[in-house]
């Protein structure tokens, strides 16, 4: 048998577009979106980005250019989210809560021509657009007299037919993260990678038409990866503006819900909340949590708590939340080691461990976890320097350490840049972090490496206690010593009333490393 010859655009397919346009079609009045007692349909969805992309068109706005975001979780941001994949737009969702110089930072970086805020950051879209170096068309998503409200200017405008314009290979998303220089990067997202993306979240996490995603968490990073997902199924996905146990709680008890996604900060409130152990779980089906470390002891605690329902989930924005995956049926296996592990590949998804001189690590050795995949960034925007970083021998370098048992499983060990050298050995603070969080007298944990004039780097650990308990720094010492020998051991221990966490809910070792680092730099970063 003889095929005919394809062009590479016959070959080019897969844009998430179409994913997005396929489920409006198919399961029109079937609700889409629960958002603050609100409820809308697949229909109304479909007509709401229509609208948008009608005003885009009739600003001048062009394929290709980027639409910004300033805003909590709402239906409304998502509309314009969607009209971006669908139209070819770029779109750029920043943290609401990051700063006003990373926001500006942003801005003229994506040189985005459109800035739309909600009603508490309407201020500083106002003071963005105006330090713009290009024109930027300004809209809040709510009524107000500082700017006009992109949704009261679209009350005359009727809809129209969706056609899916973006191409496979179009850049539709850039996600800022941290960086080394103190900007965010932009980790660009291609419409196909999107796609792809989605596709393993729907072939791993078992979402169906009956699917109620609970969207609690910024729906601008981790939070937002299951909503694809879950439309594309014809499920539902449940807004809230933000994530607050009592509220959390509530959707749960009155099965508003069945699937929710949680850093283990969130879950961890839930699991202590005093409504914990009298709420009912069992309309839940899955918990998928990522995001940062978790113990052993909490997840066996989040297991007696919501049941057998768990995901671990193990990404990046560079692999769009799909490198590995822990499944709820690994979760029961009664070989308890596993639950320290972070999973296996996704399907598709080649991951290795290498050394810093680019040999690969053996079996049970501890390497950097480096990617190929489909849906793996090209790079970051405007950023050639950082991006030949990452792809540094033709692997994806995602900055985290880990080992790889005999099985296949992936044990996190730590973040590259959180490595210690103590006294000529390299200590990944997350082992010692683990076992500090057996003690049952501490709520959560951090350690950090310090300036020493013997050791180079001291190993320092920041503890918060448990409400009620007591434990010395000397015991801690001396249990650490006791499981991980004398180099793992802290050489001093500070207890506080609780640790920072970054916007996303991690830990912020950067602010607890700040007053001991201020004048100094460290070896290995």
């Amino acid at each position: 048998m003889q095929f005919k010859e394809e062009t590479p655009e016959h070959r080019a397919v897969g844009n998430v577009g179409a994913m997005l346009t396929n489920a409006i079609e198919r399961f029109g009045e079937q609700v889409a979106f629960e958002c603050t007692g609100r409820q809308f349909s697949y229909r109304k969805f479909g007509e709401d980005v229509s609208r948008i992309l009608k005003l885009l068109r009739s600003l001048g706005i062009e394929q290709g250019d980027a639409i910004m975001q300033i805003c909590a979780n709402r239906y409304e941001m998502f509309v314009v989210m969607s009209a971006c994949y669908i139209g070819g737009y770029v779109s750029v969702t920043p943290h609401h809560a990051a700063s006003e110089d990373d926001h500006l930072y942003i801005l003229q970086d994506s040189g985005a021509r459109v800035l739309i805020a909600d009603l508490p950051h309407v201020e500083r879209a106002q003071k963005l657009g105006s330090l713009a170096a290009g024109e930027v068309h300004v809209y809040s998503h709510d009524p107000c007299t500082e700017l006009p409200s992109i949704w009261q200017e679209l009350t005359s405008v009727g809809p129209e037919p969706l056609v899916a314009h973006d191409q496979p290979n179009d850049l539709i998303r850039i996600v800022y993260t941290g960086g080394t220089t103190g900007k965010p990067k932009g980790v660009m997202t291609l419409s196909n990678q999107l796609a792809f993306a989605s596709l393993l979240h729907v072939a791993e996490q078992g979402f169906t038409s009956r699917t109620r995603m609970l969207v609690a968490l910024p729906l601008t990073h981790g939070a937002g990866s299951f909503i694809i997902p879950t439309l594309y199924k014809g499920g539902r996905c449940v807004f809230h503006a933000g994530f607050n146990a009592e509220r959390v709680l509530d959707a749960i008890s009155r099965a508003e819900v069945t699937a929710a996604f949680f850093v283990p900060t969130a879950l961890i409130a839930l699991m202590e909340h005093e409504r914990s152990k009298s709420t009912s779980f069992k309309s839940m089906e899955r918990i998928v949590y990522a995001g940062s470390p978790i113990s052993r002891q909490r997840i066996e605690q989040a297991l007696a708590t919501f049941g057998p329902i768990l995901t671990q989930n193990y990404g990046q924005s560079e692999v769009p939340g799909t490198v590995l995956s822990l499944t709820p049926d690994e979760h029961l296996i009664s070989d308890g080691e596993l639950l320290n592990s972070a999973g296996r590949p996704y399907p598709c998804v080649a991951v290795r461990l290498f050394a810093a001189d680019g040999s690969e690590v053996a079996t049970g050795g501890v390497g950097e976890i480096c990617v190929r995949a489909p849906h793996a960034t090209p790079g970051y925007w405007n950023n050639p320097d950082a991006t030949r970083d990452l792809w540094a021998g033709g692997w994806l370098h995602t900055g985290d350490m880990a080992r790889r048992d005999e099985r296949g499983y992936y044990y996190l060990v730590d973040r590259k840049k959180d490595m210690v050298i103590s006294g000529g050995f390299n200590v990944y603070p997350l082992e010692v972090e683990n076992v500090l969080l057996e003690r049952p007298e501490i709520a959560a944990a951090a350690v950090i490496g310090v300036p020493d004039s013997k050791w180079g780097e001291a190993i320092k650990a920041i503890v918060q206690l448990k409400p009620g308990s007591s434990v010395s720094e000397k015991e801690l010492i001396e249990f650490v010593k006791q499981k991980k020998g004398s180099v793992m051991a802290p050489k001093s221990v500070s207890f506080v009333d609780e640790l920072p966490l970054t916007n996303l809910g991690k830990v912020d070792k950067k602010a607890l490393r700040a007053p001991y680092w201020e004048n100094q730099e460290r070896a290995i970063h």
